[in-house]
């Protein structure tokens, strides 16, 4: 695997699994994926309800979708840089298989699409 494959696999990776914080009207520990998903949901409101809690709320959703974004690519720019390239697929995958192992436990906790209670990341989507 190539070292740019490697990268994008990783942050894909993070971007789907890792538990990050995050704030709105309840505070929260989501994957970026979600985080995204509420900006999408939420921006093309702007253009039909110019009030200021909908900029609020869509404004902190892209926030920190681009913030969280970016600062998973740089990490994983940094983590595939910093392996030693005869063993960078095996520890690129290895890694990936650990955030999907650690999705699988109830890590997220997402109030606006799960309810208070810890979930898994299928609890996040359903």
């Amino acid at each position: 695997m190539s070292a740019r494959a490697a990268r994008w696999l990783l942050w894909l990776a993070l971007v789907l699994f890792l538990p990050l914080p995050y704030f709105m009207v309840e505070v929260g520990r989501v994957p970026v994926a979600q985080l995204m998903m509420f900006a999408a949901v939420t921006s093309p409101l702007l253009y039909t309800d110019w009030g200021f809690t909908v900029q609020v709320v869509a404004g902190l959703f892209l926030l920190q979708s681009v913030f969280y974004g970016l600062l998973l690519w740089l990490f994983a720019a940094a983590v595939t840089r910093l392996l030693p390239v005869a063993r960078q697929t095996l520890l690129v995958l290895a890694l990936v298989a650990g955030l999907a192992l650690l999705a699988l436990l109830p890590v997220y906790r997402a109030p606006l699409s799960h309810g208070p209670l810890p979930t898994n990341w299928f609890g996040l989507w359903m």
